[in-house]
């Protein structure tokens, strides 16, 4: 982006919420070795495998992945396909963070993961880049003062394969 004051809209700012548990799960994937992606295969898998823990679908337009782009090292304005192979074993596995994640977090309670998407993950945001590290503010929610309590530290996010980091906020 040339423009360090453009935004881009997203629908899944919660995913920085789980944002601790993605170095296990692309290594439990096979995506990443040495704290870097494999391939860029591997960085597409990875973008779709977000998307997935977010809502749930395998294949995702990719308008609606550049927050997944950016935790994965990806420029955003890189193409990715639209679809990549996301067997049942890898559902199995980020189902299984998704539980984790839920049963880690007390307050909210005896949540489904089709509850937590929807509460947590699938939410609005803007994203816009600055010359060090990109800025994202998550729509604010009634219940997000369950925040408070949340066990997850996620107000800046940056891993080895990211270009710059992702400074959040959560406004609760």
């Amino acid at each position: 982006m040339n423009n360090a004051h453009q935004t881009i809209a997203i629908r899944n700012a919660g995913l920085v919420l789980l944002n601790g548990y993605f170095p296990l799960l692309f290594q439990r994937l096979g995506l990443v070795d040495n704290n870097q992606f494999i391939s860029k295969e591997d960085q597409f898998k990875g973008i779709h495998c977000l998307q997935y823990l977010a809502t749930g679908l395998s294949n995702t337009e990719e308008y609606l992945l550049a927050l997944n782009k950016i935790i994965c090292g990806i420029p955003i304005t890189h193409p990715v396909p639209e679809e990549v192979n996301i067997t049942e074993a890898d559902k199995e596995l980020m189902n299984g963070l998704l539980d984790a994640a839920i049963a880690h977090w007390s307050a909210i309670g005896n949540t489904s993961i089709d509850g937590f998407r929807g509460n947590w993950l699938v939410r609005d945001g803007l994203l816009s880049e600055e010359s060090n590290h990109w800025n994202l503010t998550v729509e604010k929610k009634a219940y997000d003062l369950l925040i408070n309590s949340s066990p997850f530290s996620f107000s800046i996010i940056k891993f080895p394969w990211m270009k710059k980091p992702l400074e959040v906020n959560w406004p609760y």
